[in-house]
This record gives structure tokens, sequence and C-alpha cells, in this order.
């Protein structure tokens, strides 16, 4: 492999996994259905919300292999 910046063979090739947060609930969400949704629910299922709420699991995270190739002279890093 080339680097595209000096044109230099000494190309190092890795496998890095990233790991990234679910997307959280977004705008039009919460200005059509949050907004009147979620207080009905703690207010009708309060005690199955709570509990949702204290043991969900929140931090949902989705990993992801992506392998990048890093030229050894001049530094230069990309996605392969």
């Amino acid at each position: 492999m080339v680097c595209k910046s000096c044109g230099s063979d000494n190309v190092h090739v890795e496998a890095v996994v990233e790991l990234r947060e679910k997307r959280k609930k977004g705008c039009a969400y919460w200005i059509f259905v949050g907004w009147w949704w979620e207080p009905i629910l703690w207010i009708f299922l309060t005690l199955p919300k709570l509990l949702v709420t204290i043991f969900g699991n929140h931090k949902k995270t989705v990993s992801k292999t992506i392998t990048y190739a890093t030229c050894q002279n001049c530094g230069k890093r990309w996605k392969v």
C-alpha cells in the first residue's frame, strides 16, 4: 500500500474498534410525542417506569470495526 500524501510504501494497517452510544430521542419526538407521553407514563405507570429507569440499560453502545492505514514516514492516517 502506498501513502497518498508522500508516496512512501512504509504504511501500517490496523483494525480499530470504535464504540458509540446509540442516539437518544430527537427534537421531533419531544415536540410531537414526548411532551405528553412521558408525563402520562410517569403518572399512570409510576412503579414500572421507575423500575425501567433505574434498572434499564441506559448506555447502549454500538461497536464498529474500522480499518485505518497510517504512514510511518509522514504520519498521515486514512480509512481503508
